[in-house]
């Protein structure tokens, strides 16, 4: 083998992880059998805190969150195993050695940077990039790269798996999502994609009805649409359930949308989509302003 292969080899058998969704595995495009429930609570343990060593006491709660067997650090071993077999015969590992793919290292395991790579960690890459994008007054770009981010999801992360340590991991990537996605509308919003908004914005607002921003990015994105009155029965909708089911007022933000769409605020005018132009459209400053400008009155206030 030459060492041109060499590499090719230590980079193709690489694994593909994904927890942005059901958790699952590949290599070279196939999927890796991870085994029954145990096995995939330990391994989703492991990749919610990648390239660090995880105490075999921290996997042991993962697996049984109600209280541990006597044989429970036995039979966490065991299911390393078995994931490292199921490694091994799919071709995971510099030269095949599932050793690469989970070490063992004191106090427990670690699942390291070169085994193999984890949708999650790119997705909070591209978001970033996309904030550094947004920030600089780099519309267009962020958009995509929001895009190309939130598409990683395919449902709640590592779905179907249940536990306070698991489902608390997992929060935090539902949350970057619901994040990624209210930054990336308020640039849709920037970039006068009101219409297009709409539809992406419809499903998360049900999903998570108490979630106030979503919900004013969605009311922005009817009224510009010319949809004044679809807008304000959003808000309707919002203030019932917030006063019904939790006994609370509408915050401040969504109180204000609401305000500045009765009196037909210019903030809330259907804005044309922006069209780069052939000549400099000003500073980064400046285009920074006009981004929080376009992005609704109570935004734009708060200086956010």
């Amino acid at each position: 083998m030459t060492a041109t292969e060499g590499v090719t080899r230590r980079v193709t058998d690489r694994v593909q992880f994904r927890i942005l969704g059901p958790l699952r595995a590949g290599v070279r495009g196939r999927p890796v059998d991870l085994g029954g429930g145990r096995s995939r609570l330990v391994l989703a343990a492991l990749l919610l805190e990648p390239d660090r060593p995880v105490p075999v006491e921290r996997l042991v709660d993962a697996v049984w969150p109600d209280g541990p067997p006597a044989s429970a650090r036995t039979q966490v071993a065991i299911a390393v195993s078995g994931l490292r077999r199921a490694f091994r015969d799919a071709g995971a590992g510099a030269g095949g050695c599932a050793g690469h793919v989970i070490e063992t290292v004191r106090p427990g395991y670690r699942v390291p940077a070169e085994a193999g790579t984890i949708d999650a960690l790119a997705a909070a890459d591209e978001i970033a990039a996309a904030r550094r994008d947004a920030a600089a007054g780099r519309l267009a770009d962020a958009a995509g790269r929001f895009r190309a981010a939130l598409a990683r999801w395919d449902g709640p992360a590592l779905a179907g798996l249940t536990g306070t340590h698991i489902e608390a991991g997992a929060a935090r990537w539902d949350e970057l999502r619901l994040t990624g996605t209210e930054e990336a509308a308020q640039v849709d919003l920037a970039l006068g994609r009101h219409h297009e908004l709409v539809g992406d914005l419809i499903g998360p607002v049900g999903e998570h009805p108490y979630r106030e921003r979503l919900r004013v990015l969605l009311m922005l994105a009817l009224a510009r649409a010319g949809r004044q009155s679809e807008a304000l029965d959003v808000y309707r909708e919002g203030r019932r359930k917030l006063t019904e089911e939790l006994g609370l007022e509408p915050g401040r933000e969504l109180r204000d949308v609401h305000a500045a769409i009765l009196r037909d605020d210019p903030s809330t005018h259907p804005l044309p989509p922006v069209v780069p132009a052939p000549v400099s459209c000003g500073t980064p400053r400046e285009r920074a302003l006009r981004w929080r400008r376009t992005a609704g009155p109570s935004r734009a206030a708060r200086g956010c």
